[in-house]
């Protein structure tokens, strides 16, 4: 066995030992380059090809094999001086990018020695993909150039096929898929959060070498994923020394007022960044480090009831303005180790502190809703990459992720303090004490990965090259949590609120439409785990110089463990992917493509975990009625006086009646219970869940014209199946508790009862001309279905139309039309200018600009009904009391279409050759275009408000109308905020300024 074999091989057990204790984690950190070199239309064997970059550790070589085909694997992504050596020929040298996560490809034709000179041929480096497999990559040396933030999720949102969901906190939907399903990775570290599944902040933006946002046709190689994956790559050093100081300033009063007319302040934050890089042992040894700190404040106001002729009316809610901050200090450090040639070992860690104060969840009508939580994480990676042979390649890595929750929640526990109060005449409204209990131990969410692939380059002759990978993939997310949902475990549910001199009166109705809502806990968690084991094999088969393919597959394993340690998860699932690429002329001017790919989802901890009582709170609710006694409190006090009842007085008044009714002892309460879930006792897997998944089909079309244009176009149609669903009816039956109560059995699994599809055009182009780069995309869209699939505040949600089903009906509870996510028209033009007519003595000057256009998102009128009035109990203990009504089309009304200008202008002035400096000023949207991008959907009916009449939605279409308390004459009424903006964050941003200076050496 060679030395180059055996220290692969101990390197690869060194890998494996790393990572032994636990298993997880799926990004690339490499790319791949292939090729083919012809002369006179033929292939050329036997030239020695090289490779060398300043991003890779010494020099690569190889020989072109019979058909003159070439490969080069895991590569580190970077710019590439190729070289082309064969006696009797012209040598031959290439520039070519590599990235991480997509094949890059170099074809070259030899001459014959005196027929022309040797020549330098520098190939583009495009954000557009040409291959089957569609692909954005932005590099740390645009983003520097364009007016934005540098974040991984704004550099994903500038790819064609991703649109951020504004009603979802901006996490992005990719081919139409829910927002929880994609794939984010920092260095090979999966940094998606378990719940929610958006991305974690685990960067230091300076030290960000490339992103790369996959959306359609994705290899094999990747997986746990409906919508796309989206693969960053941080700096690693050099053979030279390079480092960065960076300082971006931000002020409060640097932002426009919106239309909400809140208060701006002199607050000027200050965000440093450093990095510094360079050889510890040149060829053999590099690091990388950077570091980052940042106090940042941001205004904004609480709830605020809609004027009315620019007036708040008598009693209504003005918002309270606040500022949330953020104390965070980022810190990471890259070791790049070859100790022999061919053989590189990468550990690359990451560390945040961060501290945050005046958070919030969900709409909230006071600071006692404020949270002061802390936000630790780190990410640990270590990779290994080696050449075995000219033609067999290996690759290792090992990963982590640890994030934790501390004091996220209220830091009372009592009754008056500890409970949090719902005001559903403001959309459920929170106030009184903060959503979540932030005292009752921290909240983890961690994961690990193990990734070993080989890949073997296979010359045939007349069948082409092949480019197989074969690999296995581990990972493991695991969360530690007891989810108590507010300080006291109580949550009361009333009918509206008063504001008077800046104090919040509850107004409590006793008529059946106010509840108490009890979540106690009643077994702690011993921790999930969400696991899947997976292995893939994929083909890049180029059969001809005009002729390729794609062919692959997955196979994926889930085996997940809920809170009390029992198994609910045992499914499997192949993953075919197959793409063909015709390139028309021979020449890459038109090339035609096609796939298909079955996307398998990433399994959710918090579906799969749902049954379990570990942790998770058990729910019971029970009507405040007057027939069992309760009082009216603050109804019909008028406007503009002083209510009689405190917050205070009023949560003990209810709690007084409460008590007395023997609750919440099931075994000596008096009143019947409105609904209940006993996580472990009434809800239940059903046999196992599995993973949603999603079929794609696309045709595209991609090319070059000349050296400087190239452009692509892609169909794109998505069909999404297996939702995660949750079946009650009177075939499950119900359960006993050991109390006597009976509670209805509802199974949790998948179903396709409902859908949910995309169809798209996704277009993409970019042209380079002198000191002018612009590129750009647009996107015609539309995501339709009857079930959006994830809620903003938890993620992956079960589908609830095969929950009582005799209380519903599809047309009303869940009509087809667009979905949360659909956004029909989406256009994003990216340009970078070098000033050309600025003398060179005063620097360099770069425009940048990032124009977009979005269409508004759908919503509709949706609110409750009392169906329950008109259907016979078949039998069910807890009966739903109201069913969701759509009052109009699911998409009835959009938000504003948003128009947007930002540009940037970029000074650099170099000294002494290697010395840097740069000056940025920013103006994110110029013209102070002011749209709605989030409004108040609150609709009116008796189950929330006095003044109306209930109606049999089976037989009966409601009647809208004005509210009336004396003679009801309507069914329902929209909100007097309805399809309006209530909150500073529910315009687009103002006019803001930035500014960021600093040096590059």
């Amino acid at each position: 066995m060679t030395r180059n074999r055996i220290l692969g091989l101990l390197a690869l057990l060194l890998v494996v030992v790393v990572g032994a204790t636990s298993a997880m984690g799926q990004g690339s950190t490499t790319g791949n380059l292939t090729g083919k070199v012809e002369n006179e239309n033929a292939g050329l064997p036997g030239v020695t090809v090289t490779i060398t970059s300043k991003n890779l550790q010494g020099t690569r070589t190889t020989t072109t094999s019979s058909n003159g085909g070439f490969t080069f694997s895991a590569l580190p992504p970077g710019d590439y001086t190729v070289a082309f050596a064969l006696q009797g020929f012209q040598p031959l040298t290439k520039t070519v990018k590599v990235t991480a996560g997509q094949p890059s490809a170099l074809d070259v034709n030899m001459t014959l020695s005196g027929v022309q000179a040797s020549a330098v041929v520098t190939a583009k480096s495009d954000i557009v993909s040409t291959t089957t497999q569609a692909s954005t990559t932005i590099t740390n040396d645009l983003s520097n150039q364009l007016p934005n933030t540098r974040t991984i999720a704004q550099a994903a949102a500038l790819s064609s096929g991703v649109i951020p969901v504004v009603s979802l906190g901006n996490a992005l939907t990719i081919g139409g898929a829910p927002t929880f399903d994609n794939l984010y990775t920092v260095d090979g570290a999966v940094i998606t959060d378990n719940i929610r599944a958006t991305p974690n902040n685990l960067f230091v933006e300076d030290a960000i070498q490339e992103t790369t946002t996959n959306v359609n046709g994705i290899s094999a190689e990747y997986g746990r994923f409906q919508g796309g994956v989206i693969n960053t790559v941080t700096k690693s050093g050099g053979n030279s020394f390079s480092g960065s100081f960076r300082t971006t300033f931000v002020n409060d009063a640097w932002t426009a007022v919106s239309p909400q007319q809140e208060v701006r302040v002199q607050d000027l934050n200050e965000r440093y960044e450093a990095t510094l890089g360079g050889p510890i042992w040149k060829d053999h040894i590099w690091f990388f480090g950077s570091g980052r700190s940042a106090k940042v404040g941001t205004a904004a106001t609480t709830f605020a009831d809609a004027k009315v002729g620019g007036v708040t009316p008598v009693g209504g809610y003005e918002g309270i303005p606040y500022t949330n901050t953020i104390d965070e200090q980022r810190y990471s450090g890259k070791l790049t180790i070859t100790p022999v040639q061919n053989h590189t070992l990468t550990a690359s860690y990451l560390s945040i502190s961060n501290k945050e104060g005046n958070n919030v969840f969900g709409t909230v009508l006071d600071t006692a809703s404020f949270v002061q939580r802390e936000l630790p994480q780190d990410t640990l990676s270590v990779a290994y990459n080696g050449v075995f042979t000219s033609n067999l390649f290996f690759e290792g890595m090992y990963s982590n992720r640890h994030f934790t929750f501390k004091n996220s929640g209220s830091t009372y526990t009592d009754i008056i303090n500890g409970t949090l109060m719902r005001d559903k005449g403001r959309g459920n409204a929170r106030w009184n004490s903060p959503t979540f209990c932030g005292v009752c131990g921290p909240e983890k969410r961690d994961n690990e990965d193990i990734l070993l692939k080989a890949t073997y380059f296979l010359s045939t002759g007349s069948l082409g090259s092949h480019n197989i990978v074969v690999g296995y993939d581990t990972f493991k997310g695991i969360r530690t949590s007891n989810n108590y949902q507010s300080g006291s475990n109580y949550r009361i549910f009333h009918s509206s609120t008063i504001k008077y001199n800046g104090t919040i009166y509850p107004v409590i109705d006793n008529t059946g439409t106010n509840y108490i809502y009890y979540t106690p806990i009643t077994t702690l968690t011993q921790g999930t785990s969400t696991k899947t084991d997976s292995y893939f094999l994929n083909d890049q088969w180029r059969l001809s110089d005009r002729l390729s393919f794609n062919l692959g597959v997955r196979y994926d394993k889930n085996n997940a463990k809920n809170s009390v340690g029992a198994t609910t998860a045992d499914d499997s699932a192949w993953s075919p992917r197959v793409a063909v690429n015709w390139d028309v002329t021979g020449k890459g001017n038109v090339r035609l493509g096609a796939s298909y790919a079955h996307y398998v989802g990433g399994l959710q901890d918090n579906i799969q975990d749902s049954t379990s009582s570990g942790g998770q709170p058990a729910t019971y609710y029970w009507y405040y009625t007057a027939s069992s006694g309760a009082q009216k409190i603050n109804v019909g006090v008028p406007p503009g006086t002083l209510p009689p009842t405190s917050a205070a007085a009023a949560i003990q008044q209810v709690f007084n009646w409460f008590t007395a009714n023997g609750c919440p002892d099931l075994a000596t309460c008096k009143l019947p219970l409105g609904g209940a879930n006993v996580p472990g006792l009434n809800r239940a897997i059903d046999g196992t869940v599995k993973s949603p998944y999603a079929k794609e089909y696309t045709v595209g079309i991609a090319g070059n014209i000349g050296a400087s244009f190239s452009y692509r176009a892609d169909v794109v149609r998505r069909e999404f199946h297996d939702f995660y669903n949750l079946v009650v009816n009177t075939s499950t039956g119900y359960v006993t508790t050991p109390t006597g109560a009976k509670l209805d059995y509802g199974l949790i699994g998948n179903t396709n009862s409902v859908e949910r599809n995309y169809t798209g055009l996704q277009t993409q182009f970019q042209y380079r001309w002198q000191w002018l780069t612009i590129g750009g995309n647009w996107q015609w869209s539309h995501t339709l279905g009857n079930f959006d699939a994830e809620a903003g505040n938890s993620g992956a949600i079960t589908n609830s139309t095969e929950q009582y089903p005799e209380y519903k009906q599809v047309s009303w509870n869940a009509p087809y039309g667009s979905m949360a996510s659909d956004q029909r028209h989406r256009i994003r033009i990216l340009a970078s200018a070098d000033l050309p007519f600025i003398p060179k003595a005063m620097g360099n000057f770069n425009l940048g600009l990032v124009q977009g256009y979005d269409t508004g998102a759908p919503y509709g009128a949706v609110g409750t009904v009392r169906a329950s009035n008109y259907v016979t109990n078949p039998g069910y203990q807890q009966r739903p009391t109201t069913s969701t009504y759509y009052y109009t089309a699911r998409d009835a009304f959009r938000t504003d279409d948003i128009k947007r200008t930002d540009l940037s202008l970029t000074w650099t002035l170099r000294l002494f050759n290697t010395l840097e400096l740069f000056v940025q000023p920013q103006v994110l949207n110029v013209t102070n275009n002011q749209g709605a991008i989030t409004v108040n959907q609150t609709v009116q009916t008796l189950n929330t408000t006095t003044g109306y009449l209930h109606f049999n939605p089976f037989t009966t279409t409601p009647v809208q109308g004005e509210r009336n308390t004396t003679t009801p004459t309507a069914n329902w009424n929209y909100g007097p905020s309805f399809g309006k903006v209530t909150s500073v964050a529910g315009w687009q941003q103002p006019r803001t300024f930035l500014l960021t200076a600093g040096v590059r050496f």
